[in-house]
């Protein structure tokens, strides 16, 4: 229900190797298809539908977003390389919101001709997918017990930021888990504005059934979405991006000169692939392919 249509397409383009971009990005609308899957039962028509849409999807985002990606990616990668301080980082922030918008607004417009069509029986499946999957979430963020739950959140935040540094010392570890510690109480918040941004949308789905009332509905739910929260979720959120920034810093005066150079080539190497991919459907829509 969070528009996976998008979010798959964003995901499958932040990839751990830059190799690995250009063979997942040629290949999202399986992915994406899929991902959705898990939340929508579809009919045959519904389905071609959503083939169509995400083929269309795809070749936007693909020569309209990932331009604006690689020029983000290379002038963070300058950045870095001069080392950051916490403009940088809000800097960074701000792109990706603004991103993250447009994207959004653009999946709502070519989802809604489809979720407008889904029937009752299908909403209340959707509704149980849901259920199920919030479960998996509160199990592994908030009610697996404080040691299980801290362990899951560390091995992830280790994980992102591993996959840009290379093997981390052990003092940055540490300052990484401090940070995780010190916000483990945002994972009920989040999961509760989880489970309100979903209610809301199985109720525009059940209450706006045609496609402009429901486009509408959608990119105000999801691409404003912080004019929906709880005060006490958006005074936590602030709390830890202002938090995250701090980290982020701290991070990169730690950083080896191997690890500066890696995080710096891989920022370029992200930009060099969305724009070949970029390039690369202009080069085949010249050609009259």
């Amino acid at each position: 229900m969070r528009l996976r249509l998008a979010a798959g397409l964003a995901l499958v383009a932040l990839l751990a190797s830059c190799s690995a971009v250009r063979i997942a990005y040629k290949n999202a609308e399986p992915l994406v298809r899929f991902a959705a899957h898990e939340y929508f039962d579809l009919d045959d028509r519904q389905n071609e539908q959503f083939r169509n849409r995400i083929a269309q999807f795809h070749e936007w985002h693909r020569s309209a977003e990932l331009p604006a990606y690689a020029a983000l990616l290379t002038e963070a990668a300058g950045k870095v390389e001069g080392g950051v301080d916490r403009g940088d980082v809000h800097w960074a922030a701000e792109a990706m919101r603004a991103r993250y918008r447009v994207l959004i607004t653009r999946a709502a417009g070519d989802a809604a001709p489809i979720l407008a069509t889904l029937t009752e029986p299908q909403i209340e499946e959707l509704e149980r997918r849901l259920a199920k999957a919030n479960a998996k979430y509160a199990e592994e963020n908030v009610t697996g017990g404080v040691r299980r739950t801290h362990r899951t959140r560390l091995k992830r935040m280790l994980g992102r930021f591993g996959d840009w540094t290379g093997d981390l010392s052990d003092a940055q570890e540490a300052r990484i888990e401090r940070f995780v510690t010190e916000h483990a109480p945002l994972a009920a918040l989040r999961l509760e504005d989880r489970r309100r941004a979903q209610r809301a949308a199985v109720a525009l789905l059940r209450e706006r059934r045609d496609v402009r009332g429901l486009t509408a509905g959608l990119v105000d739910l999801f691409a404003h979405a912080e004019a929906h929260r709880s005060a006490g979720y958006v005074a936590a959120l602030a709390r830890w991006e202002d938090s995250l920034a701090g980290l982020l810093v701290d991070i990169d005066r730690m950083l080896s000169e191997e690890q500066r150079v890696r995080v710096v080539q891989r920022m370029r190497g992200y930009a060099e692939d969305f724009r070949a991919l970029s390039d690369e459907r202009k080069l085949v829509g010249a050609a009259g392919f």
